[in-house]
């Protein structure tokens, strides 16, 4: 299952206040396929779509598309700030 680093907790949650998401909303990752690569897409949404995957985690809510949750079953989501803008990150869980 998708792990969120304290800082992904912290920056989702923000956006979700931040956004237009509402009360129930969260970060949407869903896969999208481009010559036969898999891409992962993130957007705010209000509610998870049919069949989405929905991980709660330090208050800060991800719903997963099945393409998505299965890519990230084993990794963790974190952030990094860069000045005024951050980017998410994807790190392999240790199995230890």
């Amino acid at each position: 299952m998708l792990v969120l680093s304290n800082q992904a907790v912290q920056v989702i949650r923000e956006l979700v206040e931040e956004g237009e998401a509402g009360p129930d909303g969260g970060l949407r990752i869903f896969g999208t396929r481009a010559n036969g690569e898999t891409a992962l897409e993130f957007e705010l949404a209000s509610e998870p779509f049919e069949g989405d995957e929905v991980v709660r985690y330090g208050g800060a809510v991800v719903f997963l598309d099945e393409v998505a949750a299965r890519e990230l079953a084993d990794k963790t989501l974190d952030v990094h700030a860069h000045g005024d803008h951050f980017h998410f990150s994807l790190d392999v869980q240790d199995g230890s």
